[in-house]
């Protein structure tokens, strides 16, 4: 394999980049670098009744294959309720939110692309660990990554 075609990679379970935003746990396995900057692939474990509020990404597509759990998810004006086994696609551009709705933690496998929303995902991680938490950075981060929050 020569430097154009990329790098072979294998991340082992818990070996990825781990980030923690308000209580969500992602884990990533595949970030831009690895990708050429085609996409992102995370693991994330949601606890009960947490997820986003309504929000736009205006640079990323999102997919989220649903490994445990129950999530509501809404994209536009359709909801739905995702369990083990459900993919659900989250064109850019387009209003989503999602919760899960279970008495337990529920994890997905998230892709963003193009690559590199683990970026947005250090800085949020970063905000948030402090204590207390720098909340005052939260706008101008989504801001710099083209998130809006509705």
């Amino acid at each position: 394999m020569n430097a154009d075609e990329g790098s072979f990679k294998v991340v082992r379970d818990g070996q990825g980049r781990q980030f923690t935003v308000m209580g969500a746990k992602s884990m990533y396995m595949a970030i831009a670098e690895d990708t050429r900057g085609a996409y992102s692939l995370a693991i994330e474990t949601t606890p009960p009744y947490s997820g986003l509020p309504l929000h736009v990404h205006h640079r990323q597509d999102e997919a989220m294959y649903i490994l445990e759990g129950e999530y509501e998810i809404q994209c536009g004006d359709q909801t739905v309720r995702a369990t083990k086994g459900t993919f659900v696609f989250l064109p850019r551009g387009v209003p989503n939110r999602f919760e899960n709705v279970a008495d337990a933690p529920g994890s997905y496998i998230y892709i963003t692309s193009p690559g590199g929303f683990e970026t947005f995902m250090a800085q949020m991680s970063k905000a948030a660990a402090g204590e207390p938490p720098d909340m005052t950075r939260v706008p101008e981060i989504f801001r710099d990554h083209g998130i809006e929050m509705k």
